[in-house]
């Protein structure tokens, strides 16, 4: 199925879960695109506008907890129709992380400290209730699938895209955030218990490993980047 066609069929179904709130914040330095904050609503036309002007080499993903799924297919379709890399710096999770999934090539910056940055993925929920929306797992799991080069392990991929709760999620490092016995450590999912969350680590396997970056260099941002990221607030906790 054609990403433009998966996209359009989510549409309908994605149109209430949409929060009315603040929209992503977009910053240029430079040849850098900086997108952070939460995913809210027109994402995409504050993309258009600023590829309209001079050329973006980079779109860096900075400190997203995420947000409408919709927009978050739109404009990871738009960066790659572009042909853009993408880069995250700190937390990206949901919409976030499939907008970084749209990157050609993608990779982890040194704009946090990589203990402090991770690609969050989980399935598609309500913002009223939080409940989740398993109809729309399949066409989620087939984007996770397309855009991690069919490396995202089938069981995991499953498990990320029909989550039983909406706090539900999984996390993938990179490779050498976790290698205290010299094997590849990396990816932690996390399940919401009640009024607490249970993570485990999913021994061998990271962001490398997953397809969720191209990548295994630590990017490094221009300075004046860094300057920026140090104004921008962090991602509230949760997802």
């Amino acid at each position: 199925m054609p990403y433009q066609r998966l996209i359009a069929l989510a549409a309908c179904a994605l149109a209430f879960v949409a929060p009315a709130a603040k929209a992503m914040d977009f910053h240029r330095v430079g040849d850098v695109l900086v997108l952070s904050g939460p995913v809210t609503g027109n994402e995409l036309v504050q993309l258009r506008n600023h590829l309209a002007g001079d050329p973006v080499r980079l779109v860096l993903l900075h400190e997203s907890p995420g947000g409408d799924l919709w927009n978050g297919y739109q404009v990871g379709n738009r960066i790659r129709s572009e042909g853009l890399p993408t880069a995250v710096s700190g937390k990206c999770e949901s919409a976030c992380g499939l907008i970084f999934l749209g990157g050609t090539e993608r990779s982890f910056s040194d704009g946090r400290p990589l203990a402090l940055t991770m690609v969050g993925l989980h399935g598609a929920h309500t913002t009223d209730t939080q409940q989740p929306l398993s109809e729309l797992a399949p066409r989620m799991a087939w984007v996770i699938r397309s855009l991690t080069g069919n490396k995202y392990p089938p069981d995991l991929l499953q498990r990320t895209v029909y989550t039983r709760n909406a706090q539900d999620i999984v996390y993938s490092f990179h490779p050498s955030r976790f290698r205290p016995d010299g094997t590849r450590k990396g990816v932690i999912e996390c399940l919401k218990q009640d009024i607490s969350f249970k993570c485990a680590m999913l021994d061998g396997l990271d962001a490398m490993a997953i397809g969720v970056i191209t990548r295994r260099e630590v990017l490094a941002l221009p300075e004046a980047v860094k300057q920026l990221l140090q104004t921008l607030p962090l991602a509230p906790e949760g997802n």
